[in-house]
Order: C-alpha cells, then structure tokens, then sequence
C-alpha cells in the first residue's frame, strides 16, 4: 500500500489506508468520502503538499491530479491514465516511475529490491568498507538491459531476467549478480562525478569519457571475476578494453569487490604483469575517493 511512511502529510484514509492530503475531499486512491468541514480545501488544488501535478482533472473541476490517482481529490471523478513509459513493475508489468517505492497497482515493491536483499546487502557493505559515500544511487528491477541513462545518473537499471524467471535459475548466481550491480554503480558514480572526467589524472589514465560509445549489449562479462585478467595488459578485464566508461566501470567493480585494498590490488597488478597505467588508473579512483572523503 501507498502508505505515509514518512509522515509527509500526516494523514491516511480512513477506508484505504493509501496516504492522501488534509486538503483533500476524497479519497484519489479508493474514492472514499473524506471531507472534513473547516480542513478540506473548498477550492480545487493543483498540488497540495505531499504530492506532485501530473494532469487536469479529466472531469473539468479545476483540481491537479497526480499520476496514477484513479479518482479526482476534489470532486471524486474517476481519472483516466496511460501507464508511463518510464518502468515496470516487477511483480505486475504495471508502469511505475522511478522513484516510486510501492507499485500503485498491485500494492508490491516497485523497485524489486525486495527481490535480491541478499545482493544489495552485500553490495552496500562492500561499498562501506571501500570508504564510498552513497551518492543517492536507486537500483530497480527493470526489462531490457542492465545500464545507466546519463540523463538520470542515479537510477541504475538492473535486468530483472537475472532474477525473475528461468534466465536466474539456471545462469546467473547471486554473487555474479553482485559484480553487475558493482559494474553499473562504476557508470553511475561517474556520471555523477562528471566533472572528473575532464581533470588531467582522469585523461590520462581512462581516456575521453564522453568519445562515440559503440559497446554492443550482448557482449558477454564474467562478472563474478574477482581477479584482474591476465590477459589485455593496459586493462584489468577485455570489457574494460572496449570502452574508457568500460574501463573505469570495471576498474570501480574490481576495487570495490577487493573492498579497496590497494596493497593487495597492486600486488596482484604485479604478479599478473600489467603495464603500468593499470596501477595508475587504481592510485586515480583511490585518490579521488580520499579526496571526496576529504571535502565532507
């Protein structure tokens, strides 16, 4: 359910329990009466508190709906909506936006996190030990492909046939699954940290961040790797060869899953005789988080 989790409103129906405003007549999930003479808004809001405009109301009252409300707020008319191409819900097919916690349709997680706690656990302690901040980075359970739209570099993308169905069953174990989720928060961290990409360390270790992208998706990474290849000298893995996001992708998946020991990665850089932009593409990332840590 849509509930006031976070006590942004302070109030829920009284038949429902989806959260809703003060303000409000009905109830926009379950088209419940609440009108409370002297709180109610005698007039129709755009966007009281709590809530966001996303159309008129279809029957003409003047009031804003948000999306997927089924029932006006203000005079308790049935609404119309096209589900949005933003996502999916994982449980129900559903559209759901992004930053939605609860699926307003079947009431089920609409991120799917819920589905692989045991991954996301694990990746968040790797994080912590790596001294990473979180940077205000969701992942969702999506169809498609695993990635980042560096449009919306925060939202992280996971493809959910990993877990849901056949495909996970039989191909892709959870520790796999862990290395993919450090994988795409290399290409979200660097989104994130753009500016970066044009400092001289960053050019002269990666690359041009920002050159044509010409990756095909179904190029096939043993993400559950946690040593550096010993093949392709200038790279720790042939992915990370393809591509300067590629490389520093890889390079923050393979530091964050030996949870940030750079004698250790250094050593092995050694034993498995890489050139020497490998070492400084680590010392790069290592530096950089220290110095992130440093300006908080």
């Amino acid at each position: 359910m849509w509930k006031d989790e976070e006590h942004v409103t302070g109030a829920e129906c009284h038949s429902c329990g989806w959260m809703l405003s003060d303000l409000s007549s009905y109830c926009p999930w379950c088209g419940a009466d609440v009108y409370e003479e002297g709180v109610s808004s005698e007039e129709p809001l755009k966007s009281p508190k709590g809530f966001t405009f996303s159309a008129k109301c279809d029957a003409g009252c003047g009031g804003g709906v948000m999306y997927p409300m089924p029932f006006c707020p203000w005079c308790g008319e049935e609404q119309g909506w096209e589900d949005p191409q933003v996502g999916s819900c994982p449980h129900c097919d559903r559209g759901v936006d992004d930053w939605m916690k609860t699926c307003p349709w079947c009431g089920g997680d609409a991120t799917g996190q819920s589905l692989i706690p045991k991954t996301l656990a694990k990746v968040r302690r790797l994080l912590a030990v790596s001294g990473i901040k979180h940077w205000g980075y969701r992942v969702l359970l999506r169809p498609g492909v695993s990635g980042v739209d560096p449009r919306y570099p925060n939202i992280v993308e996971i493809e959910r046939d990993y877990v849901i169905g056949q495909r996970s069953r039989d191909e892709i174990p959870w520790s796999m699954l862990v290395g993919l989720v450090c994988h795409e928060l290399g290409h979200s961290f660097l989104f994130h940290h753009w500016r970066w990409t044009r400092k001289p360390e960053f050019l002269r270790t990666f690359g041009e961040a920002d050159k044509a992208y010409r990756v095909t998706d179904d190029t096939w990474v043993d993400f559950q790797r946690r040593r550096i290849s010993t093949t392709y000298p200038d790279h720790v893995s042939a992915y990370a060869a393809t591509h300067p996001q590629e490389d520093f992708s890889e390079t923050f998946r393979f530091y964050v899953t030996r949870r940030g020991r750079m004698r250790e990665i250094l050593a092995e850089i050694g034993q498995k005789r890489k050139a020497v932009n490998v070492y400084e593409k680590f010392l790069a990332l290592h530096h950089y988080l220290r110095q992130l840590r440093g300006w908080r």
